[in-house]
């Protein structure tokens, strides 16, 4: 049989274990409601046996780690999905900027001002000896302008509004890669030391999953504990060292705008998910493709009324007048020629100088119906409508997906809460286990206690 102190050595134990139980558990308790806390669990191992005469006995308890409860295919597969939501929660916020920039329909909306133009024609062909009729073209075209100008330079300021935040990403993505890497060095200086390094795990993988949703990257886990993550094929972080990501800037022709590259060479990033990816594409793609469109339509408004009024007369005989400015370039800078600014007289309504005819003005009024654009095959107003319906479609596109990622992210985010989130009732039916264990052992060391005095007495 073994000895009295045996018997205590084997009571010590199993104190230890269940106080290191009740302190993991009460640690749960305290963290329900932290964010990114992964709930911890005590491993016990039977102690290893000692041999004597009559076989083995038991030498108690060991306490042989307290661990993490995670499940890292969950990890990974949200990681994923954290990607493709940052990109399309960032798409559809942009998308309906956008839209509030076009505000269509309203009475302030381009296609409004298109239709207040073409009719303002009209009303000039139909009574072109009209002073008021003039001056109504006149003010028309200039709102026209006007709102052109507008939408180009909102569009073109929120282009440079999503450049300013590229560069602010680049930066988060920075300082998160730099703290990864140092929180990589303490989690392997403790473990390597057999030292638990739980919630230096849960920082980072937070990190992580932060970082997931500004970029596409790639995480694996080392055997020292370590993570390597990589961007494009391309180490980001390894061990200790953050590997940079910076910006190169150049210009679209329009504006300054910036492309992502890697610090230490200048090479291109190439960016596949993520709010980065939301940010590049509608700054290259959605918002330029507007900003072209609004030019395409602009010169070609420039282009055909400036054909037909040049060759009408004005109300002073004379014939050659542009109505738009000739050196207009686009939707930025178009503009009324000077001289219909400085005279409603040049504008032609006549195509051949006779008082009372507004024939020239009748021609301006339908390119309303005329198809001068996409090689001839829509009108200005329906290319106009054909922008509108596009940019709605892409918006919806967002919403949609935007909606479907939520629902596969909060579908994730509760496996994993089933897996490494803490359940009070859990946690208190642990205590409860761990006390009575405690209690247990307690009574051992009273029993012994007892067993020694008896043999003193009997001596």
């Amino acid at each position: 049989m073994g000895s009295t102190s045996r018997i205590l050595d084997i009571a010590r134990s199993a104190l230890a274990a269940q106080n290191a139980a009740i302190t993991t558990t009460s640690h749960n308790i305290a963290n329900v409601n932290t964010p990114g806390y992964s709930r911890q669990r005590v491993d016990l191992a039977a102690a290893k046996p000692m041999s004597n005469t009559f076989g083995f006995l038991g030498q108690g308890v060991d306490i042989q780690s307290i661990h993490r409860i995670r499940d890292s295919f969950v990890d990974s597969q949200l990681r994923g999905e954290y990607q493709s939501l940052g990109r399309w929660e960032y798409r559809e916020n942009t998308m309906a900027e956008i839209e509030n920039i076009f505000n269509e329909p309203s009475d302030t909306g381009l296609s409004q001002i298109l239709g207040d133009f073409w009719d303002s024609w009209d009303e000039l062909g139909n009574d072109p000896q009209s002073g008021s009729a003039r001056e109504q073209v006149r003010q028309m075209g200039t709102h026209l302008v006007n709102t052109f100008q507008h939408l180009s330079k909102r569009l073109t300021d929120l282009q440079d509004r999503l450049n300013e935040d590229l560069k602010g990403k680049v930066d988060e993505i920075n300082s998160k890669t730099v703290l990864i890497g140092e929180l990589n060095a303490q989690i392997a200086s403790a473990e390597t030391r057999n030292i638990s390094a739980n919630e230096f795990r849960d920082q980072r993988d937070r990190l992580v999953d932060d970082l997931s949703k500004l970029v596409d990257v790639t995480v694996t886990e080392k055997d020292n504990g370590m993570v390597t993550l990589s961007l494009s094929g391309q180490i980001l972080v390894e061990r200790d060292v953050a590997y940079q990501l910076s910006t190169s800037t150049g210009s679209n022709g329009r504006s300054t705008v910036d492309t992502v590259v890697w610090a230490r060479n200048n090479q291109p990033v190439s960016i596949k998910n993520g709010e980065l990816k939301g940010i590049i594409e509608l700054r290259d793609d959605v918002i330029q493709g507007e900003l072209d469109d609004l030019d395409e339509l602009a010169n070609s408004m420039v282009t055909e009324v400036n054909a037909i009024h040049s060759a009408g007369y004005g109300q002073d005989g004379f014939s050659g007048y542009n109505f738009f400015s000739s050196s207009s370039s686009g939707a930025s800078d178009i503009a009324l020629d000077n001289g219909i600014l400085g005279d409603i007289a040049r504008i032609a309504a006549s195509s051949d100088g006779t008082d009372g005819s507004g024939d020239t003005a009748h021609s301006i009024a339908g390119l309303r119906e005329s198809r001068v654009m996409s090689g001839n095959s829509v009108t200005m107003d329906d290319f106009y409508a054909s922008m509108m319906g596009s940019l709605g479609v892409q918006s919806q596109e967002a919403t949609f997906q935007r909606e479907n990622q939520d629902i596969i992210v909060s579908q994730l985010e509760t496996q994993k809460s089933a897996v490494s989130g803490v359940s009070l009732d859990e946690e208190m039916t642990q205590l409860i286990k761990y006390q009575h264990a405690y209690e247990a052992a307690a009574r051992l060391i009273t029993t012994v206690d007892e067993m020694m005095q008896t043999l003193i007495d009997m001596v």
